[in-house]
């Protein structure tokens, strides 16, 4: 076991090509758990900051308009990924209206026409990253592509990306089936209740465009994953990756954030209590444990235990989205603590103190970096999730009146705000 445990970590170290000076720094920045932004000042400023660089360059390193899927310590930038780039379009229109930066909107153009050249005939977008697969068509992906596409209408009335967004969405129900679930073009085969997070782009768009064939769909896709939700935790069946995560009843916290915010923003939109209860159910369950222990394993079980010893800061930055929902419709501080506090923890696993534009200000898939999710590797949609739960986080202190949250003092501080931000 122990001869095991010593080549994995070898193996580990070698892929993060350790002797790279940044890389080395970045590994011993993983091993104290962090960068301790909460000791060095940093403020969610500073963090958001260099977060909405990493993206940036993210993007500039592509030819194509697309946004790259992940920069790899062992092998450098990887393609542009369709999935990502179609999400993180409202997160960079959010960046033009919070800075008053144009050329946020310039960015999210370039993603849209990107997005454009790589539609399948079917109407669909295909799974993966462009390097791996251009033909082969994707449920989950095609949704995400459909919320960039709606937002990037929404703000400028583009027709082209309207008439494809309208075929994404067509090509979505003719594939699903009568209960509700996905079973074609699925992630590895494997049906999962986590396309919760591809119903509720189909139910925003249907209320978009007035279109009650897509919000039905979206409902049935409701009933059918509250049907596998656990009456006494509140946590979802397969809700994880693989055949084995569901028969062990765990799940990455990724993949159970794009479950309970698909679910919540989808009940929003059809006006369902009983969804919102659901979803508040299983917060309720995952906020316990970052009260307990201030910290979060990045794989939970059907008890919300932990059954991993790296954290996820893309799943922490997920689930404190869904908390500051949840705060919009009640605000208990219950739900605003736990999301400052999983901020904290992303905050803590960013990269500040390097001058490789390739590495600093980017987010880890696991933190130690070595970890089982995205190891070793700066994924695009963690930077994306932690810069929207920065916005949403500013914007519910600033109600508060207030810019920054501590457990003991929130104070105001106007350097925290995120209109500070001028480059793009």
């Amino acid at each position: 076991m122990w001869l095991k445990s010593t080549w994995r970590m070898a193996d580990r170290l070698w892929r993060a090509r350790v002797w790279r000076p940044a890389h080395a720094r970045l590994i011993w920045s993983s091993t104290a758990r962090g960068q301790g932004s909460r000791d060095t000042g940093l403020t969610d400023g500073d963090h958001l900051e260099a977060a909405v660089e990493w993206l940036c360059r993210a993007q500039d390193v592509m030819r194509d308009g697309g946004v790259c899927g992940r920069y790899a310590l062992d092998a450098g930038w990887s393609s542009s990924y369709p999935e990502t780039t179609g999400y993180i379009i409202p997160t960079f229109l959010a960046l033009a209206e919070e800075c008053r930066d144009a050329r946020f909107e310039e960015r999210a153009a370039r993603a849209v026409r990107f997005l454009l050249s790589v539609q399948l005939a079917s109407g669909a977008f295909p799974a993966g990253e462009i390097a791996e697969n251009t033909v082969r068509p994707s449920v989950f992906n095609t949704a995400q592509v459909l919320a960039g596409l709606m937002a990037w209408h929404r703000s400028a009335r583009d027709v082209r990306a309207l008439r494809a967004a309208d075929r994404a969405a067509e090509w979505l129900t003719s594939v699903q089936g009568v209960d509700g679930a996905w079973r074609q073009h699925v992630y590895e085969g494997v049906v999962t209740t986590y396309t919760a997070h591809a119903s509720c782009w189909l139910a925003e768009f249907g209320e978009y465009r007035g279109v009650r064939a897509f919000v039905e769909a979206a409902g049935r896709h409701l009933d059918w994953v509250l049907g596998h939700q656990d009456p006494v935790g509140g946590w979802f069946e397969l809700a994880g990756f693989t055949a084995a995560d569901h028969a062990a009843r765990r799940a990455v916290t990724h993949t159970i954030g794009y479950t309970l915010w698909g679910l919540l923003r989808t009940s929003e939109i059809l006006n369902r209590r009983d969804g919102i209860a659901a979803v508040a159910r299983a917060a309720h369950g995952i906020a316990q444990q970052l009260e307990r222990v201030p910290w979060l394993s990045g794989v939970l079980d059907h008890e919300w235990r932990g059954c991993a010893s790296y954290t996820c800061p893309t799943g922490n930055a997920q689930l404190a989205l869904t908390w500051l929902r949840l705060y919009r419709h009640t605000k208990s501080a219950e739900w605003l603590r736990a999301a400052c506090r999983a901020l904290l923890l992303v905050a803590d696993s960013q990269p500040m103190f390097t001058n490789d534009p390739n590495i600093r200000g980017a987010i880890p898939g696991s933190a130690p970096i070595w970890g089982d999710y995205i190891g070793c590797a700066l994924p695009s949609w963690a930077a994306k999730f932690f810069i929207d739960g920065l916005l949403e986080k500013q914007r519910a202190l600033k109600e508060r009146g207030v810019y920054e949250w501590s457990d003991a003092t929130p104070h105001r501080d106007a350097r925290h705000h995120p209109s500070s931000i001028a480059n793009g």
